[in-house]
């Protein structure tokens, strides 16, 4: 099922008791949400693969589709606007950091992390993919022996300010890179925020508001490591693109649109 674009994966497990369960965090749970339901004798019973293959491809044909003229054009899929409500949120713990941190953390911890992992992991990382699929393009396998230059931290927060804070295709608020995170965490007390080695355990915060720099101009393809070919990404859009240009996945340069402030958020700066 559907529900404002995150999907959820939900079965019946006659095994178990009959018991209801909502697939979550890559494994099966157990979910109260349908207990006064009516159970379908048809409710078909799925392993975790087949569930994570579910939820990827229903979202994505729900929000994409398979016709590429009706996909936007700039950015590879838009993020749930219900994401923007959590993100204000984030906005007002980060306003008590200094004064009440711990009310601070406990407003974080209201954040729905696992609906932003979700999306992440099964519709945004494979995004790219999708468009790809369905417009027929296949992908240059380019070898570069051009070594990507690492910019420093003074420029990219220079580059985060020239773009507004914002994710440059998505237009998501950004709130900074590992340095902005572990800052915050700390004065809140919440190393949870920036724990985790795997997407999977990672919180859904730090992955849909991580943003690094991306080429517009791909770096295999010669782009230069200059401001002019550099905007601010989100990871969604930034790692959803895998292997493939602009060009390829039908989506505009993004410097063809000016960045827009979004009040007075400047990611997670204190």
């Amino acid at each position: 099922m559907v529900d404002e674009r995150v999907v959820r994966v939900y079965r019946y497990e006659r095994s178990k008791n009959g018991r209801f369960e909502k697939f979550s965090q890559g494994r099966w749970q157990y979910s109260d949400r349908f207990e006064r339901a009516v159970q379908d004798p048809e409710f078909v019973d799925i392993s975790e693969e087949e569930a994570n293959k579910l939820i990827r491809e229903f979202a994505l044909n729900f929000v994409l589709e398979t016709n590429p003229s009706a996909w936007p054009s700039h950015c590879l899929i838009p993020y749930p606007v219900a994401f923007d409500s959590q993100i204000d949120k984030l906005g007002q713990a980060l306003r008590l950091a200094n004064t009440d941190p711990d009310k601070g953390r406990n407003i974080v911890k209201s954040i729905d992390s696992e609906e932003m992992k979700r999306w992440f992991i099964d519709v945004a990382l494979k995004s790219g993919a999708w468009r790809a699929k369905y417009s027929g393009v296949s992908g240059l396998d380019v070898k570069n022996s051009r070594q990507r230059k690492v910019i420093s931290q003074k420029r990219l927060e220079a580059l985060f300010e020239r773009d507004k804070w914002r994710c440059r295709y998505c237009g998501i608020r950004i709130a900074g890179n590992r340095k902005h995170f572990n800052k915050f965490a700390k004065f809140i007390s919440m190393p949870e925020l920036v724990s985790g080695r795997t997407d999977e355990s990672r919180h859904g915060l730090y992955l849909m508001l991580m943003a690094s720099y991306d080429h517009v101009k791909p770096h295999s393809e010669g782009g230069s490591n200059d401001d002019s070919n550099l905007v601010t990404s989100c990871w969604s859009c930034q790692f959803g693109k895998y292997k493939y240009s602009l060009k390829e996945l039908g989506l505009q340069n993004p410097f063809e649109r000016e960045p827009e402030a979004l009040g007075d958020w400047c990611g997670l700066t204190l």
